[in-house]
């Protein structure tokens, strides 16, 4: 645009071409592109690259496909990795595509790369549906109508060893980290949470029984007086002793004790809780004075 321009002023095409170290035959291209459509015929276009090996519709049906377990189309586990796509895109299309393309191939298609989440295999899919569908809902609708608070319990372990991540340092330096060589020294938290945001716990030694959970549900009664408490905790042993059943039963007028569905942590908003305290907050904090 610029050499045209200059074409304009009535410069020299050799001068231009000689000035802007170029052969004079391409200046004289531009002028005359630039005649036959103006300038917007000079601007640069992208290349185009290769056409793509799979059409509109067969991308639609691969991202269809991807939807669905990887079981369903022979492979040992659910999880979908870039050489299981590729197998599979042969497989359907009969189109095949670079190893080293895969993971920008798949982020195109809107994928992005996830850690699964564990599902135990003895869950009750049937038991965890009618807890879904019927208990959780009745018990939210119970809470409204005499103004509960619902409150989902659960345990953790913490055991009193720093948290030894990795450190940077010089390669003929040995990192070290000084800790207590005496094991099984841990504390217990015993905590709830509510749909609301309150996050109550109670720190205990020694193993988890039924009198921590009871001594517990006490403490929430004493923090919550004004409501009535729905209590929902998972199936373990400690949870299910008679001490706390009878406990559930002489203060009913405060104390509504549920139990949700074997094996599904993923129900218990609580856990969230100690797995980020454990895996992300404990020991990668920083602390600044």
């Amino acid at each position: 645009m610029i050499a045209v321009r200059l074409v304009d002023q009535g410069i020299r095409v050799e001068d231009i071409a000689s000035g802007m170290r170029l052969n004079r035959s391409t200046v004289f291209g531009w002028v005359r592109k630039y005649r036959l459509g103006g300038l917007s015929v000079l601007k640069s276009t992208k290349a185009p690259g290769a056409r793509p090996k799979l059409k509109q519709p067969e991308i639609m049906k691969l991202i269809a496909l991807l939807l669905k377990p990887a079981m369903d189309f022979g492979f040992e586990s659910d999880l979908w990795t870039g050489p299981r796509v590729r197998v599979l895109i042969k497989r359907e299309f009969g189109v095949k595509l670079h190893p080293k393309h895969m993971p920008r191939f798949l982020a195109r298609l809107g994928l992005v790369r996830k850690t699964p989440e564990r599902r135990a295999l003895e869950q009750d899919h049937k038991a965890v549906a009618r807890w879904k569908r019927h208990l959780l809902p009745r018990i939210e609708r119970s809470a409204t109508e005499c103004h509960g608070l619902i409150l989902y319990g659960d345990e953790a372990l913490f055991v009193l060893i720093p948290h030894i991540g990795k450190t940077w340092t010089f390669p003929d330096i040995k990192p070290i980290v000084r800790v207590s060589g005496k094991r099984g020294v841990h504390v217990g938290v015993t905590s709830a949470v509510s749909p609301q945001g309150h996050l109550l716990f109670q720190l205990s030694q020694g193993n988890f029984n039924a009198s921590t959970l009871i001594r517990f549900m006490k403490s929430l009664h004493g923090h919550f007086e004004k409501y009535k408490l729905f209590f929902v905790i998972d199936g373990a042993p400690a949870h299910r002793a008679k001490a706390v059943k009878q406990f559930a039963a002489d203060n009913a007028s405060w104390l509504s004790l549920h139990y949700l569905p074997g094996y599904s942590p993923e129900l218990n908003p609580d856990e969230e809780v100690w797995n980020f305290a454990k895996n992300q907050a404990s020991g990668r904090q920083t602390h600044e004075q």
